[in-house]
């Protein structure tokens, strides 16, 4: 097996890469919820095992970047924002991990940042799009269902805001703890009893056909439907209705910033981000085209790694099965022979 004839650092950043291109695809065929969770908790997990492993300052920046890399040149269709948060996860877990000397509180901390980012970045999107009259309109159209049980107006997108908010904190607990574990058994050195299990499965092979739902690659007919919703605003605004136009109630007003904003975003900024990415990630393969191919190579032996532990956590039960599955997959990236 090539993965486990490379350096520990060098799995750590293969299954790094390969949960960023192909992890999410893979998890929704598992039928795993809240999979974007579980990506965030993953890239939180390998780059405090890069810091247990290696403790050279700027590792854990460099790894990320090729990952950047890797997710670019396998999954370029993948929206920027996806790779701005793995920047931005990666430059954290850089600040978090300069000293060495606390690396269990760092891991908690990083897991929790990587989670809760995960939570905000989907609010201010969401923000970004409707604009704050969305929470206002939520507001009035909830209170107007519950006035007949509830007098008191109640700031109910507040309420789904901190709730919101509030299951990925819990998230970010119980990931910290977990990612606090997996450390812990590593630094002591202790090789897990489940580990043999593994290698013994591994040698027996296993049945790796990925159960991974198809998504339909149309970023033109997207771009076509766009184009049409634009314009049939921009007639609905002039479209006298009941005496009004649709846009000058503030329901028509919500809508028509979300496509105008959706609109400049896919035909104006996303290219030029993707663009920019582009020509950097060109620019870095000239550099470390080696260092990547590297990383490619591994990617068949991560995934029956992955399809292994997933198999082996079956008995846990549905609620630990996807710890355990992470444990189970880092132990052997870790420790595999």
């Amino acid at each position: 097996m090539k993965l486990f004839n490379t350096s520990i650092v060098y799995r750590i950043a293969g299954l790094w890469a390969f949960s960023e291109a192909f992890m999410g695809g893979i998890l929704h065929g598992f039928k795993i919820p809240f999979a974007g969770l579980v990506l965030s908790l993953i890239a939180s997990i390998c780059m405090s095992l890069i810091a247990v492993n290696d403790k050279r300052k700027g590792m854990i920046l460099k790894v990320t970047f090729a990952v950047i890399a890797v997710k670019f040149m396998l999954s370029p269709h993948t929206p920027p924002m996806a790779y701005i948060a793995v920047l931005i996860q990666g430059l954290v877990g850089e600040l978090f991990f300069l000293s060495r000397r606390a690396i269990k509180p760092a891991a908690f901390s990083l897991t929790m940042f990587c989670l809760l980012y995960s939570a905000f970045q989907h609010l201010f999107v969401l923000t970004i799009i409707f604009g704050k009259d969305f929470w206002k309109a939520m507001d009035v159209f909830l209170n107007g269902i519950t006035k007949t049980f509830i007098k008191q107006p109640q700031q109910y997108s507040l309420y789904l805001v901190v709730f919101y908010i509030g299951c990925y904190f819990i998230a970010g607990i119980l990931g910290g703890i977990l990612n606090w574990r997996i450390i812990k058994t590593v630094q002591a050195g202790i090789e897990p009893a489940i580990v043999n299990k593994l290698k013994l499965q591994f040698s027996d092979g296993i049945n790796d056909t990925i159960p991974v739902t198809k998504k339909a690659k149309q970023k033109g007919k997207l771009k076509y439907i766009l184009a049409f919703l634009l314009l049939l605003a921009l007639i609905l605004s002039y479209t006298p209705l009941l005496g009004k136009t649709i846009f000058s109630t503030k329901a028509g007003q919500i809508m028509l910033r979300g496509i105008l904003v959706i609109v400049v975003w896919v035909f104006l900024i996303s290219p030029l981000l993707v663009k920019g990415i582009q020509k950097w990630v060109s620019k870095y393969k000239q550099k470390k085209g080696g260092m990547l191919q590297e990383l490619l190579s591994l990617f068949p032996d991560i995934k029956k790694l992955v399809f292994m532990s997933w198999q082996l956590a079956k008995d846990a039960g549905k609620l630990k099965r996807i710890p355990v599955f992470l444990a189970n997959t880092m132990y052997l990236t870790v420790y595999g022979k």
